[in-house]
């Protein structure tokens, strides 16, 4: 074979191997692009899942010009690439029209902050904490540990419930005790005692107790106390002993379901 005939194969290759390290340089700047773009917005004190996904479309813009000049590189003209690709584009944006909406609904999502990295919320049945507002879902991690994947176009077309958006949750445990007027004020001080020395329950705004209800002998006494929505479940437990062991310090007896029953018999007519 005449050396003449080979050099043309020589450029071809070196061609390749020019564009194979093209898109291997590519693919290394990328990163570096996304990991130097999130300490760089970090410093602008915006939102952590509005970093991401900023530093996300640098990292793809990256990838996508270093792909097109891969492409020049081999001597594929970019010009008719794009027509391709945009003639392409309808049946691809018909056939991901899905994740296209979840797309959207994620820039939705980080632009207007209905919530934020480590908030609880409830989005339809699901409940728990925002671990991560991606591009085409969000993730949810459960009191159980469980993850979410919610598609982002299921979270922007319903109701989204903030728990932590206000800082403060009121939680509130109605007892019922045996007693009239002359054992409210005990019952009320054994209540706000309680209230007060719960762990996890915020002491401003400070707990408080109301009269929900009374009957001949029985009376129904609310407190209602305000505690961090992550910290629901061992605040309220918390809550729920202490009454227990206020009530049963002052000496003020609860009704148990049966008595009640009893109770509300005994006064019907016969």
């Amino acid at each position: 074979m005449d050396l003449q005939e080979l050099v043309p194969s020589f450029a071809t290759l070196k061609a390749i191997a020019t564009a194979v390290a093209l898109l291997i340089a590519g693919w290394l700047g990328s990163k570096w692009a996304y990991r130097l773009a999130v300490k760089a917005l970090a410093r602008t004190h915006l939102d952590q899942a509005l970093v991401r996904f900023l530093a996300s479309m640098l990292r793809y813009v990256v990838l996508a010009a270093t792909f097109i000049a891969s492409m020049e590189t081999v001597g594929i003209h970019t010009t008719s690439l794009v027509a391709v690709v945009a003639s392409a584009g309808l049946a691809v944006g018909l056939a991901l029209q899905g994740s296209l909406s979840n797309f959207a609904s994620g820039v939705l999502i980080l632009f207007f902050k209905h919530f934020q990295l480590g908030d609880k919320i409830a989005i339809g049945n699901h409940t728990g904490v925002v671990e991560d507002i991606g591009l085409f879902n969000t993730t949810l991690v459960s009191t159980d540990n469980e993850k979410i994947v919610i598609p982002n176009a299921s979270v922007t077309n319903g109701p989204i419930v903030n728990y932590s958006d206000r800082g403060l949750l009121r939680g509130a445990v109605t007892v019922t005790v045996e007693g009239r007027l002359r054992e409210l004020g005990p019952a009320i001080e054994a209540l706000v005692r309680a209230g007060k020395r719960a762990g996890g329950v915020a002491q401003e705004p400070s707990p408080t107790v109301f009269l929900t209800d009374m009957e001949d002998g029985s009376l129904d006494l609310t407190l209602t106390a305000w505690y961090r929505a992550v910290e629901e479940d061992g605040s309220m437990h918390n809550l729920r002993v202490a009454v227990l062991e206020e009530l049963e310090g002052a000496g003020i007896k609860l009704m148990n379901r049966t008595q009640l029953i009893l109770h509300q018999r005994s006064k019907m007519p016969s």
